[in-house]
């Protein structure tokens, strides 16, 4: 089974604040899942980020 993060615990990983996984969300840049108004990310769309942190996804 996939493991899925938070923002914040995404921010507490990265070192950066969490307004920052926000905008990394909206901006496509960290794909995410969002339920409401509450966001998860998967282990796997961390790793895809973490390997190519400049890459827009949406394109």
């Amino acid at each position: 089974m996939q493991e899925f993060f938070t923002p914040q615990e995404i921010a507490k990983t990265l070192k950066v604040p969490r307004k920052t996984v926000y905008f990394w969300l909206q901006q496509g840049k960290l794909k995410g899942v969002k339920a409401g108004d509450l966001w998860r990310i998967s282990q796997t769309a961390l790793d895809d980020f973490l390997q190519n942190p400049h890459e827009d996804k949406e394109n």
